[in-house]
């Protein structure tokens, strides 16, 4: 499978929280202020461990839309790249860049916040486009390696964190240098209001007016799209990556799949970030995706079941990271990117339907061995490339500290999180164009 969309620098922050929306949970989870820096080795050392426990869940490539919350240098991203290449997994890594600044970015109760945050907040405005744009050439040249199982991509962090000079930028960039570009897009009601009043339309309808939508941009989440959104999407080949475990925790909504697949659009399935989710199991994400969608008030002909699933985190992956040709299908000429799954495991028995089975059974208990590339990354169970033992006990060892160094930027995020429930109760209340309504 693919995991079409993952975020390898909130590998420290499993099971810190919960009952927090997603702006309320960027507050801890993406601090505006005081993000403390990490070494090189300790970068290494958390994509590494992410990468073991995608392995070994049915994953043999990862979109990993990176952050780097003190700033991206050309060793931090060094690392990320050699964690990958030594645990063995494929994967696309997409340039997490913004350039507005966090409070242009949502909707806040002004009143709420001290001037003299205002002005630390302003004062931590992102790179501008020119130097993002420097960046990410250096990146790509530096870097994007496909056939080596390491590529490069764009990640404009959304419409609402990036002008339209970046928007703009991007996408001649993209087109340019031969890249996928990774957009968060319509994940929750606030970004569906904000951009409304940015532009007087819809996020997507913006964007398509300044000329970003082709077939290699790739919307993670697309939540809160509008029917005439979805035609958009069909229309310019845009697909969407869909991450049930985070939509649900963080209580952004339920992503129309059924309709986006009626419509012809490409989608792939991910299990978005350790932050979100508290996990990096695609088996569990597969799951999730083959029940949820017995719940719209349609024609039970058109659920979501496992097969369909199973097209998602194959097929859909394999576009989502911008690999149609080489990934999702077991045939002659692709890349050999394999799971080897245990018959005789507890998943399959009494063997009845191996896809059904695979799909909603817990499957990762059944996995032997995994190749990516024709070589080994897992096998009869055990990490041949990397010591894993060592590396869990460096990360417990390591995590706690991290963790502990963001107790500054925790306190910062606290003086904002009335501000921003508050604007968060607003938007909530906002008729923003389309419902999500369940029968059940």
């Amino acid at each position: 499978m693919v995991n079409a969309h993952n975020h390898s620098n909130e590998n420290w922050f499993r099971g810190m929280w919960d009952n927090l929306p997603l702006e309320p949970w960027m507050l801890f989870s993406y601090p505006a202020l005081a993000a403390p820096s990490q070494s090189p080795d300790e970068i290494y050392l958390r994509t590494v461990f992410g990468a073991l426990e995608q392995l070994r869940s049915g994953a043999t490539c990862v979109v990993d839309f990176l952050y780097e919350l003190d700033g991206f240098t050309t060793e931090s991203l060094e690392a990320v790249v050699r964690g990958y290449r030594d645990a063995g997994l494929r994967a696309l890594i997409a340039l997490g860049i913004g350039d507005r600044a966090y409070h242009e970015t949502v909707i806040l109760e002004e009143g709420l916040v001290s001037r003299e945050l205002v002005e630390q907040l302003e004062a931590e405005r992102p790179p501008s486009w020119d130097e993002w744009q420097r960046f990410c050439r250096e990146a790509v040249e530096r870097f994007h390696r496909p056939d080596e199982g390491v590529s490069i991509a764009l990640g404009p962090s959304g419409p609402q964190r990036c002008t339209d000079e970046m928007l703009a930028g991007c996408a001649a960039l993209a087109d340019e240098l031969d890249l996928v570009i990774h957009i968060h897009m319509l994940e929750t009601r606030m970004q569906a209001v904000s951009g409304r009043r940015m532009y007087g339309k819809t996020l997507v309808e913006h964007m398509d007016a300044i000329g970003f939508l082709s077939p290699r941009v790739v919307f993670a989440h697309g939540i809160w799209l509008t029917p005439a959104d979805i035609e958009l999407v069909r229309d310019r080949g845009v697909t969407v990556a869909h991450n049930p475990a985070s939509n649900l925790k963080l209580g952004s909504g339920l992503a129309a799949i059924p309709t986006l697949l009626a419509e012809g659009v490409n989608v792939a399935l991910g299990t978005d970030g350790m932050s979100s989710n508290d996990g990096l199991d695609m088996f569990a994400s597969l799951k999730l995706a083959a029940l949820l969608h017995k719940l719209w008030g349609i024609d039970y002909e058109q659920w979501l079941g496992a097969r369909e699933a199973w097209q998602l985190a194959t097929l859909g992956g394999a576009q989502a990271a911008g690999d149609p040709a080489g990934l999702g299908v077991i045939e002659p000429g692709r890349r050999a990117d394999l799971v080897l799954l245990d018959l005789e495991s507890r998943v399959f028995t009494p063997l009845n339907d191996p896809l059904r089975q695979l799909a909603l059974g817990s499957s990762t208990l059944a996995v032997d061995s995994v190749l990516v590339g024709g070589e080994w990354s897992v096998r009869e169970g055990r990490t041949p490339r990397v010591d894993e033992g060592e590396i869990l006990a460096r990360v417990r060892e390591t995590g706690r500290e991290i963790v502990g160094r963001f107790d500054e930027a925790f306190e910062l995020g606290q003086q904002l999180l009335a501000s921003l429930r508050a604007g968060w109760l607003e938007a909530l209340r906002t008729e923003v164009g389309v419902e999500r309504k369940l029968s059940l």
